[in-house]
């Protein structure tokens, strides 16, 4: 008879722990997302950045999320679990923030693959077919990508095919043109900014000369009193561009990154190769002349950073979206209005934290049958006492 309840509370501390367990996967696993990314909100209008060329009577915020480098793992470089487990948290990241937040564009900058650059055709779509289940966006949301190295490999290993094969997959040509309500985005391919005149740099060239031009002429509508062709088109209004690309504008190194999800010490302070780790001086130039942009939003180096560029530009560099990369990984998230912007940097879930509620778990888990088991042994020396 004893050795029968003996039996059965050591069954119901085994389903208590079970049940201990389950309820810890559950939180980590769903609910710290919701609780971790509701601490970020959007950021309110700040008047730092106005664009005077902007009439003060449209008031029609845009809400605009950033993320870089989520580097889906391949064939070559990846484990199974490690691949399982970065994804698992990536999408339950970017669909939580959707949850909550519901932007009404999202950019991707760069690095959306690991191996895009060595991966064939079938593999590539299977990529591709990955990343559209993990960054599915809901109706109403639009969502634009730039190319990174890891995506069409750097300028010397970028061939015709993988740069069209990037481009028709994600409607994403070497230079576009976004425009989203108050805002005008100019997606750039860094790796096209190579300057060596090969052709695909110098068509990429040739199409950022004519967006410089179409947007000088929207730049100028404002003079005319009755408004014919483009600014009859697009009436709206001119406002300075926000350029969005995968690599940095030319920096030395990260010294000067100051903020909570900057480089490490022991990286900050290393030299950055031009075309490799940032633009060259001369592609830098080129397009804040070209261009004059009053944003620049970059990824490439899985660290943030901010940093002033000449002409008073602010730049932002967003660090990376996967675990893989860092243990805090964050995004942007931008509110554009009338030539105003407002930035909030949020952080995703540290998997540190994740690890440390995993092992408090278990240890509960485990206390759970250790009391159980001291209570039947308890209860089995009164009985022979």
């Amino acid at each position: 008879m004893q050795c029968g309840k003996d039996r059965t509370v050591m069954a119901q501390a085994i389903i208590r722990s079970i049940l201990i367990l389950s309820f810890f996967a559950l939180y980590c696993e769903y609910l710290h997302y919701f609780v971790v990314l509701l601490f970020c909100t959007w950021p309110p209008i700040s008047s730092d950045s106005h664009d005077h060329h902007v009439p003060t009577a449209l008031k029609d915020d845009l809400k605009a999320m950033f993320l870089a480098d989520t580097h889906l793992l391949g064939s070559r470089d990846g484990h199974w679990f490690d691949k399982l487990r970065r994804e698992w948290q990536m999408k339950r990241s970017f669909q939580t923030a959707m949850a909550i937040h519901r932007p009404d564009i999202v950019f991707v900058l760069g690095d959306l693959f690991d191996e895009g650059k060595w991966c064939d055709d079938d593999e590539f779509q299977y990529h591709a077919s990955r990343f559209r289940s993990m960054f599915a966006v809901p109706e109403g949301t639009d969502l634009y990508v730039v190319a990174g190295n890891h995506d069409e490999g750097f300028h010397y290993m970028m061939t015709d095919h993988k740069h069209k094969r990037f481009e028709q997959e994600f409607h994403s040509p070497s230079v576009q043109l976004v425009m989203k309500k108050d805002a005008v985005f100019v997606l750039l391919n860094s790796m096209a900014m190579e300057g060596d005149h090969c052709h695909i740099c110098a068509e990429a060239e040739r199409d950022l000369h004519n967006v410089s031009k179409f947007l000088t002429t929207l730049q100028n509508c404002h003079h005319e009193e009755k408004p014919t062709g483009i600014c009859q088109k697009y009436s709206k209004f001119y406002s300075k561009p926000i350029l969005l690309q995968h690599f940095p504008m030319y920096r030395p190194s990260d010294a000067d990154c100051n903020t909570v999800d900057s480089a490490p010490v022991s990286e900050k302070y290393i030299p950055f190769k031009e075309k490799y780790d940032c633009l060259d001086k001369r592609s830098t130039d080129l397009l804040l002349n070209l261009l004059k942009p009053r944003l620049v939003v970059v990824g490439h180096t899985h660290h943030g950073c901010f940093r002033i560029l000449p002409g008073e530009v602010p730049e932002w560099t967003v660090s990376s979206f996967s675990w893989r990369n860092r243990n805090n990984p964050t995004f942007l998230l931008i509110r554009f209005s009338e030539g105003e912007h407002s930035i909030s940097k949020c952080f995703l879930p540290e998997e540190s934290t994740v690890i440390n509620i995993y092992i408090f778990g278990c240890v509960c888990a485990v206390l759970n049958i250790l009391v159980s088991s001291l209570k039947i042994k308890s209860l089995y020396r009164k009985k022979l006492f």
